[in-house]
């Protein structure tokens, strides 16, 4: 029986804990009472929506580099981005450790004479290099830095970058299909999602830095779509394969559903990724959209 390179385990290795990390996205519960029309808002992290676990978890965390509403008009307001600290117990017993949880919950209240349209919240995690390797004394190595910063490398067994991007959209009037907000990865809805119901057909456009994934041989692109209604509890998801930027499903229940695709693409001198040439070999994103289905 032939032994597989060290190299192709770990790759095999990193692609199989991608397949089954974590996901972060935007829970975003939308409330007409009173006759007003309110938005309460608020991060997910983990794999079981509404909320899993705490971004700061020392299991497993994420750093949001940008939270943002976007406006029909694609103006953006930053929202209330939670801190980045590794949590610690604030109480420990025989029992339980008790954490804080900061997910950036707040309440947007649209104004009855505002602009009119689809606003896009929107969340972007801090970009993470991940570089193992082989160092001049022959240990091998993983550290969280570009390929590029590290100095005492003799040969490099995975060298990655790592970034994902949450969406959801608020309808305040008549729905329209947003724009493009130049995520590195992103999902789209071309499917009124304000208006959804039980056995209605989803849409989406997939983009990897603004041009359509399609499923190859190379490399078989896909969302995954599942609610805490439908599929969560049992551990599966619906699935689409993506082909020229497109993808569909229909609804299975009501309630909050995500969407979510991730890809992988390699890093050369002279191509969509070359800037991070020499700081990486590879890229892994991962993109999601939530919505609610009535």
């Amino acid at each position: 029986m032939k032994r597989i390179p060290t190299v192709l385990i770990i790759a095999l290795l990193f692609t199989a804990s991608m397949a089954h990390a974590h996901s972060v996205w935007i829970n975003a519960f939308e409330s007409h009472a009173h006759g007003g029309h309110n938005a309460m808002v608020s991060l997910g992290w983990g794999h079981a929506l509404p909320m899993d676990d705490i971004l700061t978890s020392p299991n497993g965390r994420i750093a949001i580099e940008q939270f943002d509403l976007l406006d029909p008009a694609l103006k953006k307001t930053k929202l209330l981005k939670p801190d980045f600290k590794v949590a610690k117990p604030e109480l420990s017993n025989g029992d339980f450790d008790l954490f804080a949880a900061d997910l950036g919950a707040q309440k947007i209240a649209m104004k009855k004479d505002g602009s009119q349209g689809v606003y896009q919240l929107s969340a972007v995690s801090q970009p993470t290099f991940y570089t193992q390797y082989i160092d001049k004394s022959g240990k091998t190595r993983m550290q969280l830095k570009a390929k590029s910063e590290l100095k005492d490398i003799k040969k490099v067994l995975m060298a990655v970058k790592y970034q994902a991007f949450a969406k959801s959209c608020l309808t305040v009037g008549k729905w329209t299909d947003p724009k493009p907000l130049g995520h590195g990865m992103e999902i789209i809805p071309r499917t009124d999602l304000s208006d959804l119901h039980v056995g209605d057909l989803v849409e989406v456009d997939v983009l990897f830095y603004g041009k359509p994934l399609t499923a190859t041989a190379k490399s078989i692109e896909y969302i995954t779509a599942h609610s805490s209604s439908f599929g969560q509890s049992d551990g599966f998801c619906l699935m689409s394969y993506i082909m020229d930027g497109k993808a569909q499903f229909r609804v299975q229940s009501s309630g909050q559903w995500m969407i979510g695709a991730s890809h992988k693409d390699d890093v050369t001198e002279d191509g969509p990724l070359k800037d991070l040439y020499g700081k990486a070999e590879q890229v892994y994103h991962s993109a999601s959209l939530t919505f609610t289905v009535k």
